[in-house]
């Protein structure tokens, strides 16, 4: 049985707006006015119908289903799970930081990877937990977070959530299915297991399918930004068993997602050619990335993600790059952890091919 926040733990909290498409399911038809939402006017002088067209106006003028009922539906269609399975929020990052509110007290512990997705770190700062970060391992060229020592921590500690990214980032490390179930099952039955998969969908080989379905005590994170090209418009959904999802909608800001954020996600999902095609074009442009970095004999980690991390030998010599690649308009990122700040990285795009970019890169 799932462990929550002490506040949690034993109270259920009821959404005072539940939302039309709930009401409607109650009712068994539609609401064909909307006299209860304190909605605003539709106005043709509205500054968004020269821009947006009338579509695009009403959904930014409604409020909009509080759940996501249809993306969850359509969510577990592709997933092969249930529509209790999945949540939708406002981006991986909200759902992190709903994952942290759902699962901690202050100074309870959480484990991470030193020097992993950043906000990971930040949300949990703000919660008030105890943060544990397990330096990465080598491995062959590359970095890999230290799967055996993450649950070594978890277990001597009594970790309520455990935070795994995978594919990682930055390193762009991927465990197998089999790597995550096993460390699921050695993991405490109490630790939550936050696995954050915003960048599985670059990961198209048949050996490098996830997991199937929800996980026990485990919160998946999926994201639009990547593999959808939504990241303007912040959708991200969850995959876990019905047991938390429905505890975590207690807690869920209910109107994050937009209307016209649900309804661009829909159009996305029910349009796999895009999402396909999006991401093999990514993945050619990030090998191609890949080689000419090392023809320039730049150290390249492999990556299963939508870009590429380059090891200069220190902080200092990345920091040079970096400052460079800034003083001519180009962002590359640099980790902000002390433990990787002396790699760069790269995003798999057109721009990233020109020489300017590839020999800055290598320092000349």
């Amino acid at each position: 049985m799932p462990h929550y926040a002490r506040h949690l733990e034993h109270h259920t909290i009821v959404n005072p707006f539940p939302g039309i498409a709930k009401l409607e399911a109650a009712l068994g038809h539609k609401v064909v006015n909307r006299l209860g939402a304190n909605e605003s006017l539709a106005r043709p002088d509205s500054p968004l119908l020269a821009q947006w067209g009338e579509a695009l106006a009403e959904l930014a003028r409604l409020y909009p289903d509080p759940y996501a009922l249809a993306l969850r539906e359509r969510a577990a269609q592709l997933h092969g799970v249930e529509p209790s399975q999945v949540l939708f929020d406002s981006g991986a990052d909200s759902l992190i930081l709903l994952a942290l509110r759902l699962r901690c007290n202050a100074g309870d512990a959480v484990v991470c990877s030193a020097g992993t997705y950043p906000a990971f770190r930040y949300f949990a700062e703000g919660v008030g937990a105890r943060i544990l970060e397990v330096p990465y391992r080598p491995h062959g060229i590359g970095l890999r977070p230290d799967l055996a020592r993450l649950c070594e921590v978890a277990q001597a500690e009594r970790a309520v959530a455990l935070y795994l990214a995978n594919p990682d980032n930055p390193t762009g490390h991927y465990w197998s299915a089999a790597d995550i179930q096993a460390l699921r099952q050695q993991l405490p039955s109490s630790t939550l297991l936050i696995l954050d998969e915003a960048y599985v969908d670059f990961c198209t080989e048949p050996q490098d399918a996830p997991p199937a379905g929800a996980l026990p005590n485990t919160l998946r994170l999926r994201t639009l930004s990547k593999a959808y090209g939504l990241a303007g418009l912040r959708v991200g959904f969850a995959l876990a068993p019905a047991d938390i999802i429905a505890k975590a909608d207690q807690i869920r800001p209910q109107y994050a997602l937009s209307g016209l954020a649900q309804h661009a996600a829909r159009l996305v999902l029910d349009d796999p050619d895009y999402s396909r095609q999006l991401v093999q074009a990514t993945l050619q442009l990030r090998d191609k990335l890949d080689a000419a970095l090392r023809a320039r004999d730049l150290t390249v980690l492999p990556s299963h993600t939508n870009f590429v991390a380059v090891l200069y030998p220190n902080a200092a010599a990345a920091e040079d790059i970096q400052r460079r690649l800034l003083a001519d308009g180009i962002a590359v990122h640099r980790p902000p952890h002390p433990a990787l700040r002396h790699l760069l990285r790269v995003t798999a795009q057109p721009s990233a091919l020109s020489s300017k970019v590839l020999d800055a890169l290598a320092g000349h």
